[in-house]
């Protein structure tokens, strides 16, 4: 049998569309999945610079910070008597324990009416609110801990400021303390009220810490 159009009969057939294989229905659009995937990561990095940002420029800004020991800090003088620093690095050790500080003292000053057991160090602090209750619940023992605390005036250095008081052998002795993102302190006051107390961390404040 000859093909009609001049080629031998079986050589040539018309396409069968019903044999042909079918296009998938639908394509997964990896574009588009792409471009939404794109978008939501850059709104939850924006939302997290939002929330985020402030702290770590402030922790970075203060990371510089510094610690220094001065002689004498208004009526304040340093007590370098042996006694007097075994009490104060051993109160430095048991904060330490629980807050990692890079560089820290322990320190105690007098002014005849009154001391001040100062504990300062170093540190890049995330929540200083938080770092300085942990720094708080060192010194608590079975009469009550730290009580009464209440925020005080934080002065130029700005940070969490706190007073409140603790009984030590039947005494009540106060405590104030700060944390900001570059640092902590915390000071225990003998025969002085929480107003003075406050006044008197802002001065010890001022004259040990250092930002560069």
């Amino acid at each position: 049998m000859v093909d009609p159009d001049g080629g031998p009969a079986g050589l040539y057939y018309e396409d069968d569309d019903d044999d042909a294989p079918e296009a998938p229905a639908s394509r997964v659009p990896l574009k588009r999945i792409a471009i939404i995937t794109g978008s939501v990561a850059a709104a939850a990095l924006l939302v997290s610079g939002i929330f985020y940002g402030p702290t770590v420029f402030r922790v970075l800004g203060q990371s510089d910070t510094e610690i220094k020991s001065p002689e004498k800090v208004g009526a304040f003088t340093l007590d370098k008597s042996d006694g007097a620093q075994q009490t104060s690095e051993y109160i430095r050790d048991a904060i330490a324990s629980k807050v990692s500080l890079d560089d820290s003292v322990g320190l105690i000053y007098r002014d005849g009416t009154k001391d001040a057991i100062l504990v300062a160090g170093t540190a890049r602090i995330w929540k200083p609110e938080d770092t300085l209750k942990t720094a708080f619940d060192m010194l608590t023992d079975d009469k009550g801990g730290v009580r009464d605390t209440r925020d005080v005036d934080a002065g130029p250095l700005g940070g969490t400021v706190r007073c409140g008081t603790t009984k030590v052998d039947d005494s009540d002795l106060t405590v104030c303390g700060w944390a900001d993102n570059g640092s902590l302190g915390v000071a225990l006051f003998s025969n002085s009220p929480v107003a003075d107390s406050a006044k008197s961390l802002l001065e010890l404040r001022t004259a040990v810490e250092h930002r560069g």
